[in-house]
């Protein structure tokens, strides 16, 4: 009898198999019943280093710039080429977000905030914060202080020089800086507080993939094997950052007063208040769950992303020691040996902007990006896709495409460079999305980037270890692509 039912399961899967490759359906492996191709993609991936080298090799394999996968309950296909990520990226058709058991738990149950969210909610949500960012920036006074600070104690833990990680002087400053720009609070004013949160979300983002992980794949097993699965322990995870979170809020609320917004969370709380006065029947994207989950969204992608941006681009430097030479010729040509850098700089700086895109296009933090939702049945690239389909796109057979970047694999800062001398980024590249669904905080991502990079490299030359002539660059495959710990000679200038 099991092997009768087993032989009907596999039919029937063989028979949808068969069906879709007649309907123009993506390519892509057989997805076996209950465990899909999780395994397989898992293997190609410990294989090639990483999932987005693992979905290339697929895209050799069945020769085609998308292919399907079964992951999971979801069906999720994965487009490879420029032309059709960027039609990926600007399509309101891929606008939606799939809501699985992994969105489920990255997003404490609610369909709530700006990465995880769609429809009406999401773009007024998105439009503010995006705005709202922009007015507590990096040009309030506050914050240029913050940055002043941070750039002093970078200095002071660098100043001794000799070998040592240079990720550790820097990674505190990025985190602070987010969190007085989200909170207002100076990190040094509640540091055990600060410190409790970093250690949340590190024991989180720990459980997380882009694929979702097992749960994802078998959603059952959070009613038998909660524990084993993991999924009891998410839960703690997610009502401890619950309250963690909520006590922030709180405390503005007690302390908030109306003409005195200063932060992020301030600026939410008005317009909470004003729809309250103002509209009181009409329902508001201004909600406690909405401040809650956008705040973790702008945790996640802001910490981590802008952190291993600047590994990558120390560790670069480093290995370039010509690339580096034209850098600090041009910070002490604009700059000069004693004023730390502001962002009115940036402009006069060609060169230096042209080494950070360089960086982020070789060596792209999240070279998968997604998941997008199908809002209706569409046709990509001849393949017909149905209503509700998971899309990834990735990010780096686009920056790696040789027929805009010649040369890709090579660091060549000067490929942005135009013929009049003036930085200008190739229409081509992605870095921070596109879209509507482009990244809401790529101006202070850039900013802080700019800042930090270029305070580290007025004070300090950076070289591989005495007796190396080049640091190898090792990558941690993940949600965020890192470099893996690395030490340099480090030399005040």
């Amino acid at each position: 009898m099991f092997v009768t039912v087993i032989l009907a399961i596999l039919t029937v899967f063989l028979i949808i198999f068969v069906l879709r490759k007649r309907a123009k359906y993506p390519p892509g492996p057989f997805p076996w019943p209950i465990f899909g191709n999780r395994y397989y993609l898992e293997k190609l991936t410990r294989k090639f280093g990483g999932q987005y080298l693992a979905f290339l090799e697929l895209s050799k394999i069945y020769n085609s710039n998308i292919i399907s996968l079964r992951l999971g309950t979801d069906d999720v296909i994965v487009v490879t080429n420029s032309k059709f990520v960027h039609e990926v990226c600007f399509s309101e058709i891929y606008d939606g977000r799939p809501w699985n058991e992994f969105t489920k738990l990255r997003n404490m149950g609610m369909k709530k905030g700006i990465t995880l969210n769609d429809g009406a909610e999401w773009k007024e949500l998105r439009s503010w914060s995006v705005r709202t960012l922009r007015s507590v920036g990096f040009a309030k006074q506050t914050m240029m202080e913050l940055i002043v600070e941070e750039m002093t104690l970078i200095i002071e833990k660098l100043a001794t020089g000799g070998v040592q990680q240079i990720q550790s002087a820097f990674a505190p400053a990025v985190i602070n800086v987010l969190w007085m720009l989200i909170t207002g609070q100076k990190p040094s004013e509640n540091l055990p507080r600060l410190q409790k949160f970093l250690n949340l979300m590190e024991r989180r983002a720990e459980k997380f993939d882009l694929t979702g992980g097992i749960l994802t794949a078998f959603p059952w097993l959070r009613y038998i094997a909660p524990e084993m699965s993991g999924y009891n322990f998410l839960v703690k995870l997610n009502n401890e950052l619950k309250n963690f979170l909520m006590d922030t809020i709180n405390e503005h609320k007690e302390q908030y007063i109306k003409g005195n917004e200063t932060d992020f969370i301030d600026l939410f709380l008005k317009e909470m208040y004003n729809n309250v006065e103002e509209q009181r029947d009409k329902v508001s994207v201004f909600s406690d769950d909405n401040l809650l989950i956008t705040l973790l969204d702008f945790f996640i992608a802001g910490i981590s992303t802008t952190t291993a941006t600047l590994d990558n681009l120390f560790l670069q430097m480093a290995n370039h020691q010509d690339v580096q030479r034209k850098l600090y010729e041009e910070i002490n040509d604009v700059i000069g040996s004693h004023k730390l850098p502001k962002l009115e700089d940036r402009i006069k700086m060609p060169f230096t902007e042209a080494i950070i895109t360089e960086c982020q296009r070789l060596f792209h933090v999240t070279p998968v990006i997604g998941p997008r939702r199908v809002l209706k049945d569409t046709i990509l690239d001849n393949y017909k896709i149905p209503k509700n389909t998971t899309v990834l796109m990735n990010v780096y057979s686009n920056n790696m495409d040789p027929n805009f970047f010649p040369d890709p694999t090579s660091f060549k800062p000067e490929r942005h460079i135009n013929e009049n001398g003036v930085y200008q980024q190739h229409e081509n590249i992605i870095l921070f999305g596109k879209g509507k669904r482009r990244c809401p905080g790529e101006a202070l991502a850039k900013s802080a980037t700019f800042l930090f990079f270029v305070g580290v490299m007025q004070k300090f030359q950076l070289l591989p270890e005495p007796g190396k002539g080049f640091i190898q660059t090792e990558l941690k495959s993940g949600l965020i692509l890192a470099p893996k710990p690395y030490k340099m000679l480090i030399v005040p200038r």
